[in-house]
């Protein structure tokens, strides 16, 4: 395994992840898990969707704002937090992003005043790797600023 420096390994990741994704987002509370596929917009090294204030994924992130993403060999886990309307003037970047790869479904859904934009700041990334056939992860701590990368042992 090659020696891997944090800046350059999170900017290879956000690089992979682009400026928008179909991804899985991954949210529970009270013992009760979900998933379900989300148009996000990476921004700012932060991903962000759009939800209504009625739906499930909403009131567990509001219970509960831990949740999981993944896209490709990368796992993705973070703290969401509520932005509220795209129409917020501190927002307008953003929307610009989203609508650029959404506009359709910006379009269909925030005619609705119950339709939000979320962010998630990611805590940890792990990446999986391939060297000479031999798996290895990179686990990349966000708040901590730290790297390391781990053989994952075939046995």
């Amino acid at each position: 395994m090659e020696n891997i420096d944090y800046e350059t390994e999170l900017e290879k990741i956000y690089n992979q992840i682009g400026e928008a994704r179909i991804m899985p987002l991954a949210t529970s509370s009270k013992d009760h898990t979900t998933v379900r596929m989300m148009s996000c917009i990476n921004y700012k090294n932060k991903i962000i969707f759009q939800t209504g204030t009625d739906l499930l994924k909403y009131k567990q992130i509001c219970e509960n704002n831990n949740v999981a993403l993944c896209v490709d060999n990368i796992q993705i886990e973070g703290t969401a937090h509520i932005i509220g309307s795209w129409l917020k003037k501190e927002n307008k970047e953003m929307l610009e992003l989203y609508l650029k790869h959404y506009g359709k479904s910006y379009e269909t859904y925030s005619k609705s005043d119950k339709e939000i934009a979320i962010e998630i700041i990611p805590v940890q990334i792990i990446k999986w790797e391939y060297e000479n056939g031999r798996p290895y992860r990179i686990f990349i701590n966000l708040t901590e600023k730290t790297i390391k990368q781990e053989t994952y042992i075939l046995e």
